[in-house]
């Protein structure tokens, strides 16, 4: 899209004014739950005066999280430059789950483009996105939707930026209607913060003449790799190493992979890459091919291997691991921060048939049970049914209890239960406990766990850094399973399922692409329906 760059902008007496806001989410099309308006409320909705203080260095924009994120990180990129007023508009996040329902969408864009309409005149506009989100009954992209009317509200002379999360379906619809693009560099995600520094930096440094940005991204058919693509350890630290040093060159302005969340429907799924230069095409069209080039030569390294629950249990038994501290059991196949419901029973099962004399500390979302026991009284002893989440078709576990303690938290309701040497925590929304926090508010300490269930690839390593040294992944069967992932079929020959000799032979056929989105519906199993797969 052609516009017109106006050097006088945010001169002439006046500071630029340029507003700020988010609608953040990634969806997993294989969940059977839907997101509302009542799950953003519930985890993180700001707006107004009270998001201005949430983003200043003293705030907190992510409480109980992270302080600094995208927003704050963008105010701060104007406080530095100087001479920007910084518009706060909305700011809504919750943990990735199913489609986000029609109604709930319509809230969220309608908000900020209310907001929006009331800040008066602005010289641009930074929106933190993820890029993987999906809407019941939208068949595009949810972001496309967003920026495409953000744009028409501003016009073309205005500036648009945007942030994304590196899991992003990257699209045309994605990048076409904005001036400045910056997505996450580091997996486990620390960098929030520093990604909107470096979206606000370039949209001033665009607004005021200084830099032109022009773009070029490529899309590889791959939708696994990379091993477990955390950008510190091999085989993707060197790719990501590579981008740093792209980005020390002044005629780039950024570097750019995307290692796409593959759970939802697009049409469109695969990995990307995007450089973005100042006002040299030919140099990001070359720069753009050799990032292709070293993330598609990652394509192969595998994830470890993956054990199932009775395996992965006797291992930790009869295993050294936990003589050093807890182990972490990643549930691959129902992974909460992936969009799951993280109502999977299978671990839970077999800890009941043989629990080894084993402290391991599991989250569980199973609604119908929370509504079931709240009332109980705690130290009571029950019989109780585990069923997990309402027509994800999990197998029922029935197992003698005690019921220790309950909270009110961010995943709504939480109720310890106790059996033999374990410990379930059910919660009424989706249980994340990405924080040791999680089960220190439950009474439990995590430190003293020889095995603690994680419903996460990555974030949570950050904060357990000093509790668990060791990872094992074990394979269930649930929403992120990567069997699905493997199996789809999709509109061009695509690794793992193919192995395509270049990227180059289906480049410009994917870009071509929309992320069209063809379920409209879920089996009750959580699965794709066949006309989808």
């Amino acid at each position: 899209m052609k516009r017109r760059f106006q050097p006088e902008l945010g001169r002439g007496g006046r500071p630029l004014r340029i507003a700020y806001g988010r609608i953040f989410h990634e969806a997993n099309a294989h969940s059977p739950i839907s997101v509302t308006e009542r799950d953003f409320r519930g985890m993180h909705y700001m707006v107004g005066e009270e998001l201005r203080k949430a983003t200043t260095l003293r705030g907190s924009e992510l409480v109980g999280y992270m302080p600094h994120a995208e927003l704050t990180g963008f105010v701060q990129a104007a406080n530095v430059a100087g001479g920007v007023e910084s518009v706060p508009l909305s700011s809504a996040l919750t943990v990735p789950g199913g489609p986000i329902s029609k109604e709930c969408f319509e809230w969220l864009l309608n908000d900020l483009l209310d907001r929006l309409k009331a800040a008066g005149p602005l010289d641009g506009v930074y929106l933190a996105l993820h890029g993987s989100s999906e809407v019941q009954g939208l068949a595009e992209a949810p972001e496309a939707v967003i920026l495409r009317k953000v744009r028409e509200l501003l016009g073309p002379d205005a500036g648009l930026a945007v942030s994304y999360d590196l899991h992003a379906n990257f699209a045309s619809e994605l990048l076409d209607p904005v001036d400045v693009m910056i997505a996450y560099r580091t997996n486990p995600h620390w960098d929030l913060a520093p990604t909107g520094f470096r979206a606000g930096n370039r949209l001033i440094r665009t607004l005021r003449g200084q830099i032109k940005p022009v773009h070029a991204w490529r899309k590889l058919p791959m939708v696994l790799g990379g091993g477990i693509t955390i950008d510190f350890m091999a085989p993707m630290r060197k790719v990501f190493r590579w981008m740093r040093k792209l980005e020390r060159d002044p005629r780039v302005l950024s570097a750019s992979l995307f290692m796409v969340h593959p759970y939802t429907s697009a049409d469109n799924l695969g990995w990307a890459v995007h450089v973005c230069t100042d006002d040299d095409p030919q140099l990001a069209a070359r720069l753009a091919d050799q990032l292709a080039d070293r993330a598609w030569d990652q394509r192969k390294a595998e994830i470890p291997p993956l054990r199932g629950a009775a395996e992965v249990l006797d291992e930790v038994k009869s295993g050294v691991r936990r003589r050093l501290g807890p182990v972490t059991l990643v549930d691959v196949d129902d992974i909460v921060g992936a969009g799951a419901p993280g109502g999977n029973t299978h671990i839970v099962r077999e800890l009941t048939r043989d629990d080894r004399g084993l402290k391991v500390m599991l989250p569980l979302h199973d609604p119908e049970l929370v509504d079931e026991l709240w009332d109980a009284p705690l130290d009571s002893e029950r019989t109780v049914t585990l069923r997990g989440t309402p027509g994800y078709n999990m197998p029922s576990v029935t197992l003698p209890v005690v019921v220790k303690a309950k909270l009110e938290s961010d995943f709504g309701r939480l109720i310890r239960l106790d059996s033999g040497s374990f410990h379930v925590a059910i919660g009424e929304r989706p249980p994340l406990p990405i924080s040791p926090r999680f089960w220190r508010e439950l009474g439990l300490n995590p430190r003293k766990a020889d095995a603690l269930v994680q419903k996460n690839f990555f974030h949570y390593r950050m904060f357990y850094a000093t509790t668990s040294w060791a990872h094992l992944p074990v394979q269930t069967d649930g929403a992120t399973s990567l069997h699905r992932v493997r199996n789809r079929e999709y509109q061009v020959p695509t690794y793992p399922g193919h192995d395509p000799v270049d990227w180059r032979d289906d480049d410009a056929k994917l870009r071509s692409l929309k992320g069209v989105r063809t379920l409209q519906a879920v089996r009750a199993d959580g699965a794709l329906p066949a006309s989808a797969t």
